[in-house]
This record gives structure tokens, C-alpha cells and sequence, in this order.
């Protein structure tokens, strides 16, 4: 009886939280804030954390409900997406607030920094990297209590109680990846508090497959929407790396030199990287067409910086690796039995030998239990008053939309599903080359919240280009087509299309670095330069074929994607034109125009 009395008491704190229990400070255009809340809210007087929250003011009159947004991982704090948060709705924040909140275990709301894993370079899934989780798991323990006081009911509590301490009544509540499985659970505990939902590249809270398999299948379907009869090429590619994986040397985006295997493994990470990284899509078609005939240089460059751009360890500030699975290993089912065979053209132990951070299938082995489970999520529906967009990319195989009709009914009874064509996982933030695609994701959220949902720019999303090929000499590269003027010879239009995708090539690189020296596909090396919005390149015997090296200038706008270069190929010079909104680019040669596909 006494037990349940504290329990109750702890409850009402929780829920009622007096108003101006937190001191505000201005923090770079915002008021930042800590909340003091228990650790372990069945024991209020024992050991307590700050929950630190960001708050941007609306700009003008506030006279609609705040917006909340919320952040994905597990692991990613929510201030820390605060640039992209505030270009997501953008306008809408000249009447409204937008209230950003760190989970538990996040940025700057007691941070989990786990030495055993935050700073691993290695395999991150596999009984060997489960055995670092569990130390993780012991160093949660040491500094913070029981892992499973970071779930994500606990986190939901907290941030509730952060809206009521603010004073607000209703909010407008986003989340995004991970994001989405917090703002499900919190519909279901605190749904007095919302307005409407969004949720961005969401999958299910309820009924989560511990196997993925609706993953694997939307793989398949995106890289077929992006290169037909790719899936083809990549179970014949992996039939060779079983017997034989591919190993060899090559650099860096920046140039540092990396040892790279390309093995089932190595494919089934890349194949999933896909999801958030679209140059995957834009080069891996071509890479195994190139590996299948005997060039394996550009799939090694691939797998390589595609590896470091998406699994270099992170800072935990960043991204906390120990709260992902502290989240992972308590919330989320767990796979037991046999695999299905779902996964083609990889087997089972292929497909889930990926990254625990993308799929967490085998890093719980040695998690231990928690000594008191969460609290259970409430089996509620939302009513028609609180709308819900669920908004997400085709292309996107980490969260794929295929699953929202399923959840979506059952969340709530007003539910509308936008399908983003030709785009991957929240590309609504802008993190990748997808302008198109950013643009109609804030604009169809943007509607929503204005209460007059517009769609009609998701269908109408160019497709994502891919490169056109990587032959190995100038003789194997195919002809520019002539659309004006004299025909100034096959080779000279070999070579015209050698100056194209090398160019296209350099800036892919840069997509990945961001820096300002990156080498040739073969050989050789560019520079880059920012200055006004536009990337300057100069090519120094870049090498996109092996006897044919591309010098010259050019510049490119991240903007638009409009490219004009003057280069030079092997006698030839040529000026280079194109931009996103054209599928093929314009090159002028001497009295002649040509042209050939954008890359």
C-alpha cells in the first residue's frame, strides 16, 4: 500500500509540474533550459538528471500552438538538429514556438558516453561487438543506474513534462526516424497534449518485426526503381564475393588511403546505407556492371567511402552509440527461431550481418534484462480531432513507408500517408543532394500544419541520376551525341563524354567530403572552393579513364545544380553545361553541340 502511495504521489509530480521550475537563458537565438526530473520516477526523491530543451521563440505574435520536433537514432539529440528543424518549417515559425528537448541519455540531458563502443572503429554487429554492448550496458550502470531507466517511456514522461512546465496546452507534435517510435508512444500516453503529428520515415511503435523484413524488400524495390535489373547484377555479384571477396586499396574522399573487402557483408551495409546516403544509388549499379566485367576500382572506392561517410564513430554528443542501445535492447523485440528467408539476393546470416546502428538484430545478445520493465504503452487510438501525416521516401529501406498502412489505422482515426517519390530516409532535413525531393517534403509538412494538406509536388519528384557507367579507357567510353554542327569524330566524342562524368564524378566526392582536395577516380586529383553559394573545381589530371586525363575548371551550384566547366581531354576542349532541372547536358565543341546524360 505504501509503495503504491509513492506511486501516485510520483505521478502527480510528473503531471503537474509547477510552472516556472526551470530558468530560462538566451542561448544563440533561442532560451535554453534545464528541467530537474527523477531518474527513476517510482523513487522521486532518489537520484535526479537535467532534461535540457532549446526554445525558439516565434518571430512575430505567437498565435498558434508551439511546434515540438523530435529527433531520431536512438541516440541523436534534438537540439543538435536545430538548423534543420527550423528550415523544415521555416515560415510557419513566425507565429509559432519550436520547442526542442534532449532525451535522456542525449546531448545535454545526462549523456551516455560509452568508452566500450562510442569510439569503435570496428565491426559494430556480431557475438564480438555484443560482448562491447554488454560492457556498455556495465558502464551505464556505474555512472547512470539501470540502462532501462533511458527508455523511451521514461524520455516520453519527460519531455510532457516539459510542455506543461512551458505552459503549453496543445502542440503540433514532429518526429523523425526514431523520432516517429517516440511520438507514437507518446500519443499513447499523453495525448491530451496534441494538437496533430507528424510523423517523417516512421515505422511501427506496436508490432514491431524484430526481423525487418519489409527492409529488405523495399532494398530490392528501390534499386530496381533506380537502376532496373540491379538486383540482378548484385546476387550475381555476391555469388563472386562468397567464393571470393574483393580486396584492394583505395583512397578516401579526402585521399587518405583505405584497405577495403568487399564482401557479402560490406554489400549488405552498403545496399542499406542506400537509405540515408542517395550516391549509393547514384553509383552502385554502375560499380557492379564495371566489377562484373573485371574492374573492381570504382565498387571498392564505393564500399570504402561510402563506410566512412556512414559508420565512422561519432562523438557521443553527436551521437550517443550507448543510448541506441540502451533504447534498442529494452524497447525493442528481439529476434529469436530461425530467420525467414525473405532477404534475397541475401541469405539470412548475409542480410543481417549489417551494422547493430542500422539494425540492432544481434547486438542485445548479452544486454542484461532490466530490472524492472517500462511502463507499458497504452492501446489507444487518437481521435479525428488530432490529424496525423505520415510522410517518407519510396527509396527509403530503413523505415519504409509500405508499413504505414498497416500502423497508421491503428494510431489514430485520421491518418493521411504522403509517398515522397525518388527520395530516402528524412529527406526533409536536406542532408543529402536531393534539393527536389527536400523542397516537396517541408512544403507537404509545412501544409499539413497549416491544416490544408497539399501533396501534389510527391509525385512529381525527378528520378535520382545515376552515373553512366565507369569504362576503364577512352575506346570504351560511349559517344556524345551530336545535336548541332559537324560531327567532330568518335573519339572526340568519346572524349566529350569522358569530361561530363568526370566532372559529375568530382562532385560526388566533395558530396561525401566537404572538403576542398579530393582525388580522381584513377588518378590524379581536384580542388574545390566555396565562395557566394557556388563550389569552384579545378581537375589535375583526373583520371575518370585510365588513358585519358581531364584537366580544367568548372563551377557548381549546390542550389540548382547548374554546372558550367571549360575541360580538357586529350586535345579536346569543351565547355560543359548543365543543370538539375535538364536530364542531359549540353556541351559545346568547337562549332559543335553535343550532348550527353547529366551524370
Amino acid at each position: 500500500m505504501w509503495r503504491g502511495l509513492v506511486a501516485a504521489v510520483a505521478v502527480l509530480i510528473l503531471a503537474a509540474p509547477a510552472q516556472g521550475a526551470v530558468k530560462l537563458r538566451p542561448c544563440g537565438g533561442a532560451q535554453c533550459g534545464e528541467l530537474r526530473r527523477p531518474l527513476d520516477p517510482e523513487r522521486p526523491r532518489g537520484r535526479t538528471i537535467d532534461i535540457a530543451f532549446r526554445l525558439y521563440r516565434a518571430s512575430g505574435r505567437a498565435s498558434e500552438p508551439p511546434i515540438v520536433a523530435v529527433e531520431g537514432g536512438p541516440g541523436y539529440p534534438s537540439t543538435g538538429t536545430r538548423v534543420e528543424f527550423r528550415a523544415i518549417f521555416g515560415p510557419l515559425l513566425r507565429t509559432r514556438d519550436l520547442l526542442l528537448v534532449d532525451n535522456r541519455g542525449t546531448g545535454a540531458s545526462a549523456l551516455i558516453d560509452c568508452r566500450s563502443v562510442q569510439s569503435f572503429a570496428g565491426r559494430t554487429s556480431g557475438p564480438a561487438f555484443a560482448r562491447r554492448a554488454a560492457r556498455c550496458a556495465r558502464e551505464i550502470r556505474r555512472r547512470h543506474g539501470d540502462p532501462s531507466l533511458f527508455a523511451t517511456a521514461y524520455a516520453v514522461d519527460d519531455l510532457a513534462a516539459v510542455i506543461r512546465t512551458l505552459g503549453y496546452r496543445k502542440v503540433d507534435l514532429y518526429g523523425d526516424s526514431y523520432g516517429t517510435y517516440f511520438v507514437q508512444d507518446f500519443a499513447a500516453r499523453h495525448a491530451g497534449l496534441l494538437r496533430s503529428v507528424t510523423l517523417d520515415s516512421a515505422y511501427p511503435r506496436r508490432g514491431t518485426d524484430p526481423w525487418y523484413a519489409s527492409s529488405a524488400a523495399t532494398m530490392r524495390s528501390a534499386l530496381e526503381t533506380v537502376s532496373p535489373g540491379a538486383v540482378g547484377r548484385l546476387g550475381a555479384l555476391l555469388a563472386r564475393v562468397r567464393a571470393a571477396p574483393i580486396r584492394g586499396g583505395t583512397d578516401d574522399s579526402d585521399g587518405a588511403p583505405l584497405d577495403v573487402t568487399v564482401d557479402p557483408r560490406a554489400l549488405s551495409d552498403l545496399v542499406q546505407d542506400a537509405a540515408n546516403d542517395p550516391l549509393i544509388y547514384r553509383e552502385l549499379d554502375a560499380a557492379l556492371r564495371a566489377a562484373l566485367a573485371g574492374d573492381d576500382v570504382p565498387l571498392l572506392r564505393l564500399v570504402g567511402q561510402a563506410g566512412t561517410w556512414s559508420h565512422s564513430p561519432p562523438e557521443a554528443s553527436y551521437f550517443s552509440r550507448g543510448l541506441y542501445l540502451a533504447v534498442a535492447c529494452t524497447d525493442y523485440p528481439q529476434v529469436s527461431g530461425p530467420a525467414p528467408d525473405v532477404f534475397t539476393p541475401f541469405t539470412p546470416a548475409e542480410w543481417m550481418s549489417v551494422s547493430g546502428f542500422t539494425q540492432p538484430y544481434d547486438v542485445c545478445a548479452r544486454w542484461p534484462a532490466p530490472r524492472r520493465p517500462p511502463p507499458t504503452v497504452p492501446e489507444r487510438r487518437l481521435p479525428a480531432s488530432v490529424p496525423v501525416l505520415i510522410v517518407g521516401g519510396d527509396l527509403d529501406s530503413l523505415t519504409p513507408l509500405s508499413d504505414a498502412p498497416a500502423f497508421g489505422p491503428a494510431l489514430a482515426e485520421n491518418v493521411r500517408i504522403v509517398t515522397l517519390r525518388n527520395t530516402v530516409h528524412v529527406t526533409s532535413q536536406g542532408a543529402t543532394h536531393l534539393l527536389e525531393g527536400t523542397d516537396c517534403a517541408r512544403r507537404v509538412i509545412r501544409s499539413f500544419l497549416r491544416g490544408a494538406l497539399d501533396e501534389r509536388c510527391a509525385a512529381l519528384i525527378p528520378p535520382v541520376r545515376v552515373a553512366g557507367g565507369y569504362p576503364l579507357t577512352l575506346a570504351a567510353a560511349t559517344p556524345a551525341t551530336v545535336v548541332s554542327g559537324p560531327d567532330p569524330g568518335e573519339a572526340a566524342r568519346r572524349a566529350v563524354t569522358v569530361a561530363v562524368e568526370a566532372f559529375g564524378d568530382v562532385i560526388a566526392r566533395r558530396l561525401y567530403s566537404h572538403g576542398n582536395r579530393g582525388p580522381g577516380l584513377r588518378g590524379g586529383h581536384f580542388t574545390a572552393g566555396e565562395q557566394g553559394g557556388a563550389v569552384t573545381f579545378r581537375l589535375i589530371n583526373v583520371r575518370f579513364v585510365a588513358d585519358a586525363p581531364v584537366n580544367g575548371r568548372g563551377v557548381w551550384s549546390p542550389a540548382t545544380g547548374a554546372v558550367d566547366a571549360a575541360l580538357h581531354v586529350t586535345g579536346v576542349t569543351v565547355q560543359v553545361r548543365w543543370s538539375r532541372a535538364a536530364p542531359r547536358a549540353t556541351v559545346m565543341l568547337g562549332d559543335s553541340t553535343l550532348s550527353v546524360p547529366a551524370p
